[in-house]
Formats: structure tokens, C-alpha cells, sequence
């Protein structure tokens, strides 16, 4: 197990983790404290506390963000599947039908 110091909000935090797996905590980190950064510059001075948590409601709402793109993108491949499955149908009775009239 290693250990790996990462600053979030200026703050340094050590952390364990599986080894070789330093640098993936690190990059995270990073984006976490750039975000940290944003936010007191747009925001001003905030406790500890309750800048984890607004960064925490920050990544809760992308997340949400993209479950629902993600449902909006499953749910047309959905339709278009069906689509294409009630053409060839179509198709299908089409052709039954021709070679019934014959």
C-alpha cells in the first residue's frame, strides 16, 4: 500500500492506495484543486468544510449531467433499433402479402 500526499483547496490530505496508483490520486487531485481554486475565487474565502462539500454538489450535478445524456443517447439508439426492426417488419409483410395474391 502507498501513501501519497495531495493538496485540494490548498490543503494538504495523505491518502493509501494501491500501489502504482500514486500518480492516477494525484491527477484527480489536481482537478479537484483547480476546481477548489474557482470556486474561492468566484465564490471568496470558505471554510474547509463547506468547500469540499460545494465541490462534492459540483461533481454530484455533472454526474447527473451526464446520466442523463448518457439515458438521452441510449434511449434514441433505442428508438432508431426499433425503427429499423418495424421497417424490415414492413418488408417482410410486404412481400408475404405479394406472394399470398399469387
Amino acid at each position: 500500500m502507498a501513501v501519497v500526499s495531495l493538496k485540494i483547496g490548498g490543503r494538504f490530505y495523505k491518502f493509501s492506495c494501491n500501489d502504482g496508483q500514486e500518480m492516477h490520486m494525484r491527477e484527480l487531485a489536481e482537478g479537484l484543486d483547480k476546481r477548489a481554486e474557482s470556486l474561492t475565487k468566484s465564490i471568496g474565502f470558505m471554510q474547509e468544510g463547506q468547500l469540499l462539500a460545494m465541490i462534492c454538489l459540483l461533481l454530484a450535478e455533472e454526474k447527473q449531467h451526464l446520466e442523463r445524456s448518457t439515458n438521452s443517447q441510449m434511449l434514441e439508439q433505442a428508438t432508431d433499433q426499433i425503427a429499423q426492426s418495424i421497417q424490415n417488419l414492413a418488408l417482410k409483410v410486404g412481400v408475404l402479402a405479394e406472394s399470398l395474391e399469387q
